[in-house]
């Protein structure tokens, strides 16, 4: 695998051969969508021990999250598979968990809406320019935010913090504005480039 330069640190890198999906940074990221249904289970449970091991295993998740990074910037083992399945593990991840929490934990299901739909967009436009114009994009500065602000609203509502919920739910609605025009923005700025 090897880097390829960008005329812009949101530039898209071209896939010029096969995707390698098969890495330890991808395992990393393949982790995180294996460990929600554990996750799940354990939070469900009554007993505090059970929703102590769930909220363990989900820090485990966000640690997994932070090493393929660090790990595919260190090894430079960066890669087009990487770019798309580190975002799809949080989407999968986040997005699953806040699926249960609208049902269990009173999850707002407006937000529970808007960032599922926030998603099918990214991973249909993600489709759409790697099959079009063999084109991967690097999560930008306002996607790892979002990710930041609805993992600590998830946690908040696992934890029971509802005096944090009001706050974080409008920190993770500004960081959904943002990601969604910025991605957009992106998207119109390299339609039908090839």
């Amino acid at each position: 695998m090897r880097r390829q330069p960008a005329d812009h640190p949101a530039a898209p890198e071209r896939v010029t051969e096969g995707l390698r999906f098969f890495t330890l940074p991808n395992a990393l990221s393949i982790l995180r969508i294996v460990l929600l249904v554990p996750i799940l289970i354990l939070i469900d449970r009554p007993d505090q021990a059970s929703r102590v091991a769930g909220v363990v295993l989900l820090f485990v998740a966000g640690i997994t999250d932070l090493l393929d990074g660090a790990l595919a910037r260190w090894r430079g083992w960066i890669s087009p598979s990487g770019k798309i399945v580190d975002p799809i593990a949080d989407k999968v991840l986040i997005g699953g968990l806040a699926i249960y929490l609208a049902f269990t934990r009173g999850f707002p299901i407006w937000l529970l809406v808007f960032i599922v739909l926030r998603d099918l967009a990214l991973v249909a436009g993600t489709t759409l320019f790697l099959k079009r114009d063999r084109l991967v994009f690097q999560a930008n500065w306002t996607g790892k935010v979002t990710t930041f602000a609805l993992s600590l609203l998830v946690l908040a509502y696992v934890l029971g913090g509802e005096r944090f919920y009001r706050a974080l739910t409008v920190f993770a609605l500004i960081t959904l504005g943002l990601s969604t025009l910025s991605y957009g923005k992106r998207a119109l700025m390299y339609r039908g480039r090839s």
